[in-house]
């Protein structure tokens, strides 16, 4: 029997990778990088790939143009930000996303760091270990985010789960996305949709959850902080370049903008002199939104699946194709 190659182009913890060795599909191999920067390792495992399943390191043209035997592109995840879907495409090479599957743990992360900007949870837990207690201090710096309006940027499966977990704190939940959803559905997730700039203009809470792409890039910069409501804060668990990160720094130093909980950065990892680092109004969290242990194995089993449907001349699920074979 011919065992057909999948180059998974990610590292995880040792006992992480085992198990996802373990489920691997009967029929196939599993290869990995010893390194995410050794482009010439990465080439060389690509030369005889069937499959690449791809993580963090970026699948380039020239990945793609080095890889003859190429039949599929499988993202571990949903970002395809860094797969040149356009090679891709020019060589016919299908380009598969494993929709919803990181939609709990990001939301998840998204409520938490809404949570821990407004309470200062992460500055009075560090003052603390210092030896302060700054509990009158937090009186008049600390807010509920019970009756807020939180505004989600996009409506996609984390956002849906955000709409929903919000509710227990008796908020009032906005969207805006270019495609609105059926009047049943806005009802179900009791999320009403607004323009871009009301969103911008009245929510006490922005949370960012729109895909990168030409038309994301920058969407929230130094005129939308300008015209955010005082004491506004804004939470990133998408993709840095969304929002100009400079105009945001500017909008932090002077108190336009509240706070901010960022799980995404213009460039990571992070250039530890980086301004955001150094404020007590940042949380700031390591692109970790689908990182959850007990969250790994489905999204592994998810790709697996999509993986051996296509071997087999199945179908993928409509919702996790993003280029077709034609």
């Amino acid at each position: 029997m011919n065992m057909e190659k999948i180059v998974w182009l990610e590292i995880h913890a040792d006992a992480l990778m085992e198990k996802e060795r373990e489920i691997l599909p009967e029929g196939f191999e599993l290869v990995r990088p010893t390194s995410l920067t050794d482009k010439e390792e990465h080439l060389r495992l690509v030369r005889d790939a069937d499959y690449i399943i791809a993580g963090r390191i970026p699948v380039t043209a020239e990945y793609i143009a080095a890889a003859p035997k190429l039949k599929m592109i499988q993202k571990w995840g949903i970002g395809v930000d860094k797969i040149d879907c356009k090679a891709a495409e020019t060589r016919n090479i299908p380009v598969n996303i494993t929709a919803g599957s990181n939609a709990i743990p990001v939301a998840e992360l998204a409520v938490g760091l809404m949570l821990a900007v407004n309470r200062k949870i992460p500055y009075v837990s560090r003052t603390m270990r210092e030896g302060q207690w700054v509990r009158t201090e937090m009186r008049a710096q600390c807010y509920m985010m019970n009756g807020k309006r939180v505004g989600l940027l996009g409506i996609g499966n984390i956002a849906k789960k955000v709409a929903k977990m919000v509710q227990g704190f008796d908020m009032e939940v906005v969207y805006y996305d270019v495609f609105r959803l059926s009047p049943e559905l806005e009802e179900k997730l009791q999320a009403h949709y607004v323009p871009f700039e009301e969103l911008i203009r009245t929510s006490d809470i922005i949370s960012v959850h729109v895909p990168l792409t030409d038309q994301t890039r920058g969407m929230i910069g130094a005129e939308q902080f300008r015209s955010m409501k005082e004491g506004a804060v804004l939470i990133n668990t998408a993709r840095g370049p969304i929002v100009d990160e400079g105009a945001m720094i500017q909008a932090l130093q002077s108190r336009t903008l509240r706070g901010a909980g960022l799980d995404a950065f213009a460039q990571e990892p992070v250039d530890p002199s980086n301004p955001l680092l150094q404020m007590d109004n940042v949380v700031c969290t390591c692109h970790i939104g689908g990182a959850a242990s007990d969250n790994v194995i489905p999204v592994t089993e998810h790709a697996y699946q999509n993986i051996v449907a296509f071997s087999k001349g199945e179908p993928v699920p409509a919702r996790d194709v993003v280029v077709a074979k034609k």
